[in-house]
């Protein structure tokens, strides 16, 4: 429950993951409920206390808890899905790039992925054999570097008795070219990630070639030819941002915007985390409240994410599948991105005969990453939307020790600041919609109502 001077007095329940607006009367009802235990007086609006029943904002004794454990079935049974194989793809771990907050520690290994690993990565997904779906994601490492692997891995693929869903290709954008722009449909990459810093002077501080020259222009003039080109899929500029070039986030949003208007385009912020393991100075990256922060003010801004939480009850990370699996170009197998290049998190090989040598750490990935199994989750007001928040970053700090690493989502901390923002972009619709109707605003009717569920949030392609 919480009151904003701005906008009024609202109640939020994670369970359900539904706002309700209430004025000042029922929220009144509601709090002397809530602190004394007292049912409206005889005459109240029958209705109030069925709609707080139906969105899980009152509930029975154990009821709660009942259904915390119906969410974690849920979640294990997607975790062991054995019906889709998602697979990430490392063809290559050496990177023309050298930009200086990279968590990656292998951008000089020139190593490609050989056709005899190529031969062994087919025998391992032919393996699956429950699995009906594939869906792929090429990594690197810079995938445009052995571009020719993505070829030919692709061909092979399609020739499995298995619905491709298709492929996400995660590029610097540098060799991007016409020639492999005309290739993404055969290759069914249905999105593409290419990642700026921000316009050409800042960009071209952080994003360097290995030789140390500037990368922006060749960058924007490939996205143009994308742009302009028959490819059907969606683009996804992730403009990386630290302590060092906030501002130049919205510079760079507001050109894109001007100069892709109309087309499959997602513009969004990266929030830099160069990890533990990296030399550069941590002082720069965001925190998680000031990473709050900057996407409440990107919101007022005109970003079109609303900060409504998402119902992650339909969706687990891809390192907590039993069948998410992401590839080295050497066939060795990792649980998640970032571990790509570490041999201490290397769960096994495509050359082994049995492929996964070190099943504790693959089941370390699920149990570390399971919010109901943590007491502490299990009493946190933001249980079930947070979903556990960064596996990766769990696994580290609860089973390997390691200090300072902020996993839990920003919900916990900020989740009113942002309702309140959702709450304006409501409203505003809102407003907007009567003007177009009637050319004034319409009566609420009800001095209660549910302004957003759990199906009120929009699909976003970088949700794939």
């Amino acid at each position: 429950m919480f009151r904003s001077a701005r906008l009024g007095q609202f109640v939020y329940n994670a369970l359900s993951n539904t706002l309700l607006e209430l004025d000042e009367a029922h929220y009144r009802v509601l709090e002397r409920f809530r602190d004394h235990g007292e049912t409206p007086a005889v005459g109240a609006d029958p209705d109030f206390f069925a709609l707080l029943r139906d969105n899980k904002v009152i509930v029975a004794e154990g009821e709660e808890k009942r259904q915390l454990v119906v969410r974690q079935y849920q979640r294990q049974s997607l975790c062991f899905d054995t019906s889709r194989l998602n697979i990430t793809i490392c063809p290559t771990l050496q990177c023309n790039f050298r930009c200086p907050y990279c968590f990656e520690p292998n951008q000089q290994d020139g190593g490609i992925m050989s056709p005899a690993t190529v031969a062994r990565l087919l025998a391992f997904i032919r393996r699956h054999e429950d699995v009906r779906r594939l869906r792929i994601a090429w990594y690197g490492g810079e995938p445009t570097l052995a571009f020719h692997v993505v070829r030919d891995i692709t061909e092979k693929i399609k020739t499995l008795a298995l619905d491709f869903e298709g492929a996400d290709f995660v590029t610097n954008g540098y060799l991007l070219d016409g020639e492999k722009i005309a290739q993404l449909e055969e290759l069914e990459i249905k999105t593409l990630q290419v990642t700026l810093d921000g316009p050409q002077p800042v960009h071209d501080r952080r994003r360097v070639l290995a030789g140390g020259e500037p990368t922006f222009r060749r960058i924007w003039d490939n996205v143009t030819t994308l742009m302009e080109s028959s490819w059907k899929g969606w683009l996804l500029v992730r403009i990386n941002i630290d302590k060092h070039n906030l501002e130049s986030f919205f510079e760079l949003r507001d050109t894109l915007r001007e100069r892709t208007g109309g087309k499959n385009v997602v513009v969004y912020p990266g929030r830099v985390d160069p990890g533990l393991a990296r030399s550069r100075d941590h002082a720069c990256s965001l925190d998680a409240g000031e990473w709050t922060d900057f996407r409440l003010d990107s919101r007022r801004r005109g970003a079109a994410e609303s900060l409504y939480p998402t119902n992650h009850i339909d969706t687990v990370c891809v390192a907590t599948k039993h069948h998410g699996i992401v590839i080295g170009p050497a066939g060795e197998l990792y649980k998640c991105w970032v571990d790509v290049g570490q041999p201490g998190m290397v769960i096994g090989n495509v050359h082994a005969e049995e492929p996964i040598t070190n099943p504790e750490l693959r089941a370390l990935y699920w149990l570390a990453a399971d919010p109901y199994a943590d007491p502490t989750c299990r009493e946190c007001d933001v249980l079930p939307i947070c979903s556990g928040g960064c596996a990766h970053k769990r696994l580290r700090s609860k089973h390997f020790g390691e200090d300072g690493l902020e996993f839990c989502s920003p919900y916990r901390d900020r989740l009113v600041a942002c309702l309140e923002a959702y709450i304006d972009l409501f409203r505003s619709k809102e407003i907007c919609a009567a003007v177009l109707r009637a050319g004034r605003r319409t009566q609420r009717g009800p001095s209660y109502r549910v302004i957003s569920s759990a199906n009120a949030a929009t699909a976003d392609p970088r949700a794939t």
